[in-house]
């Protein structure tokens, strides 16, 4: 079964209200509102030793588009970056997606421009989750997958586009969920 993780609730396309922490069966998926930062991949954890029917995890969320990334696009995440460029992790894609790298930290983007970007050689997108997670599933030797949606202009404007662009995008969210959980299993 595979485990289907957000940071926030605004994150989750289903007609279903989650608790943190909890995981919750729901259309042939486990799902988990993890929460962001040290706390959610504590979370995530968790989860997963309490599960172990959980094979696998696929986390969503929104993200800045800091490089190259287009506003209201999902994109698979291959590739995790440090804030200075070092290459730290590559994931699975997941099919039919364009690909994207991620950086992130544990402070909310506010904008900027990371030089070293250009040389990524595909859209950059910054989260606070996706580099944590990655290792929770690794220690925990259950595959990982990334869907991001890029929900801003990377400018800083974040807290201004966030909410509308994940809700504009629901219901394509929870058909693409739906999608690669089928093809998971």
């Amino acid at each position: 079964m595979i485990l289907v993780v957000f940071a926030t609730p605004p994150e989750n396309p289903f007609d279903l209200k989650l608790e943190k922490g909890v995981v919750t069966p729901f259309g042939g998926m486990l799902l988990l509102l993890a929460g962001v930062g040290e706390r959610g991949a504590q979370r995530l954890d968790e989860a997963l030793v309490l599960h172990p029917e959980a094979t696998g995890v696929i986390e969503f969320g929104g993200a800045a588009a800091v490089s190259d990334a287009v506003e209201g696009e999902h994109y698979s995440v291959i590739r995790t970056f440090s804030m200075t460029g070092e290459a730290t992790g590559s994931l699975e894609p997941l099919a039919g997606l364009s690909r994207a790298a991620v950086t992130g930290g544990a402070e909310i983007y506010r904008g900027g421009f990371f030089a070293w970007s250009a040389a990524v050689g595909m859209p950059l997108l910054y989260t606070m989750e996706t580099q944590s997670f990655l290792l929770v599933c690794r220690a925990r030797r259950r595959s990982f997958k990334s869907l991001r949606l890029a929900t801003d202009s990377g400018r800083g404007d974040l807290s201004l586009r966030y909410r509308a662009v994940l809700l504009a995008q629901r219901e394509r969210t929870a058909w693409l969920l739906r999608q690669f959980v089928a093809h998971e299993q």
